[in-house]
């Protein structure tokens, strides 16, 4: 792969800095965010007309896991079928209203999985054609097994102490640094193959371009902490080649235009990629609500429960390390500085197993049931590793759980009802919220918040909120709930000059354009 790695992106403009990516826009403007998660994904459209975003979902599909060859893996020919459908579904709703199409596109995912896709093939006088290049294998997904035991393999060579210094990432088993040492497929790539995280991937079958996304790259457990470059010691152990990887591109710059070829097909018109926040943690963290430019605690609630604060950028410590939290890129430079919790994940798969068991329960009704019982009589360790992997999360919850208070010894499951681990995962939740939200204040130096921001699909979540908001003692401030695509919206809007860049000025433009939840804390 050719061209020079750049900290900041191809211009070497920091994050910063970011746009505009056009001269500015008066009046309306259409943008389409791809937004996937890890259970489904959408294509929301985003009207920016007098300081607000109307935010339209166009196209939403599910996203499963699927085995292939022993893996589990994540079907990106059904994903990028259902994204074209939902850009073309974009564009006609912007035209129905008057807008013309879009005026740019922006995509983020989840992180630390990649695509490894094979050389651009060449045209008749020997000039590759962008974008021709092809997937190898399957987009291997970070809940299989493949990574098992890697990472205390790894620190026998390079420790965690050392690997922690250089990147300040968690090592978390299904970091991208330890799936590449499982990936046999990477010896056997033709020259000219390049690694791509999701959305770059998505990216790159958009516009041809091949680049790494800052915010995303500091997923992966191999760029320098701060975000100057990649930590060539930790490539050089793992036996990674620099030439796999892509050059960086950092949120707010202009990837590429619309293929051609692909534009004719979905009837778009020559439309700008811009660089969002494509981790989508960066792009839900940039839609928090918040006032000024001090240290904003929150709680990205979906899938996982991602909480932490933003915060200026810092050196990692060997008690950060200990405590499990990350230090992952943000917009304008920031850090969020962080800690997995595994978290709705641990409902929706528990869910899973009772209606496959034939039971007649859904989200909603257990949600009530749980809020009018008592309190959770057990709880469990939200962070234990045990529950990453999917299947049959309610049997593991029961068998892990530990009564709250003094009872005999029995062989009784502490949990006899649905509702019963509903109400106890939640209370574990808010419980272990209350305990990492203390330590991140303490390991930061800062002074405890007066409010905590919860964004993102959990969000709506009352009961959640509440229990949260009397485990903390804190006032919760709740929503957005598509917090992830208005903060991929808003940053389109600064890179094309349609609202003035910089957090503040985003997050002025996300509190306009929602409604808000508090929660206060219940009385003694």
């Amino acid at each position: 792969m050719s061209g020079p790695q750049h900290p900041h992106g191809p211009s070497g403009r920091g994050p910063a800095e970011v746009g505009p990516a056009a001269s500015g826009r008066a009046g309306p403007c259409a943008l389409a965010a791809v937004d996937l998660g890890a259970t489904s994904g959408r294509v929301m459209l985003g009207v920016v007309v007098e300081g607000r975003i109307e935010l339209v979902p166009a196209h939403r599909f599910d996203n499963h896991l699927v085995r292939v060859d022993g893996h589990l893996c994540w079907d990106l020919d059904a994903l990028w079928t259902e994204i074209r459908r939902g850009l073309r579904a974009a564009h006609d709703l912007a035209v129905g209203r008057g807008l013309g199409g879009l005026s740019a596109i922006g995509v983020d995912s989840w992180a630390v999985d990649y695509a490894l896709v094979g050389p651009d093939e060449r045209d008749a006088d020997g000039f590759p054609d962008p974008g021709s290049g092809t997937r190898r294998g399957e987009v291997i997904a970070y809940r299989d097994h493949r990574t098992d035991g890697v990472a205390e393999t790894f620190a026998q060579q390079v420790s965690r102490q050392r690997q922690y210094a250089l990147t300040g990432i968690a090592q978390q088993p299904f970091n991208t640094l330890y799936q590449l040492l499982t990936d046999d497929r990477v010896a056997g790539l033709p020259a000219g193959s390049t690694l791509l995280m999701l959305p770059d991937a998505i990216g790159h079958l958009l516009t041809g371009q091949r680049r790494t996304e800052l915010t995303n790259a500091s997923s992966t457990g191999m760029l320098r902490v701060g975000g100057d470059g990649w930590a060539e010691e930790l490539l050089a152990a793992a036996g990674v080649d620099r030439d796999l990887l892509a050059p960086f591109i950092a949120p707010g710059e202009v990837l590429g235009t619309v293929r051609p070829a692909l534009a004719g097909k979905l009837g778009i018109g020559d439309v700008p990629v811009i660089a969002v926040g494509s981790h989508d943690t960066a792009s839900a963290v940039l839609a928090v609500p918040a006032h000024g430019d001090g240290p904003v605690a929150y709680i990205s609630s979906g899938t996982w429960s991602l909480i932490g604060l933003e915060l200026p950028p810092s050196a990692p410590t060997t008690e950060a390390l200990e405590a499990g939290f990350t230090h992952e890129g943000g917009i304008d430079g920031t850090v969020r500085f962080l800690k997995n919790v595994a978290g709705m994940w641990l409902v929706s798969e528990s869910i899973r197993q009772w209606q496959d068991e034939g039971l007649d329960v859904d989200l909603e009704g257990l949600l009530a049931e749980a809020a009018t019982g008592p309190p959770a009589r057990a709880l469990i360790d939200p962070t234990d590793p045990q529950f990453l992997a999917p299947g049959r999360m309610a049997d593991r919850v029961i068998a892990a759980a530990r009564p709250t208070g003094a009872r005999p010894s029995t062989p009784d499951p502490v949990l006899t009802t649905p509702a019963e681990v509903v109400r106890c995962l939640l209370e574990s939740l808010a419980q272990t919220y209350r305990e990492e939200l203390a330590t991140a204040c303490r390991l930061a130096g800062v002074a405890r918040p007066e409010r905590l921001y919860v964004v993102g699909g959990g969000s709506q979540n009352a009961l959640l909120n509440q229990l949260t908001a009397d485990a903390l003692g804190l006032e919760v401030v709740a929503g957005p709930m598509e917090a992830t695509a208005l903060g991929n919206l808003a940053l389109q809007a600064a890179a094309l000059g349609a609202v003035p860049a910089g957090r503040s000025s985003i997050r002025e433009l996300v509190r306009a354009s929602v409604e808000l939840e508090t929660f206060q804390p219940s009385p003694a």
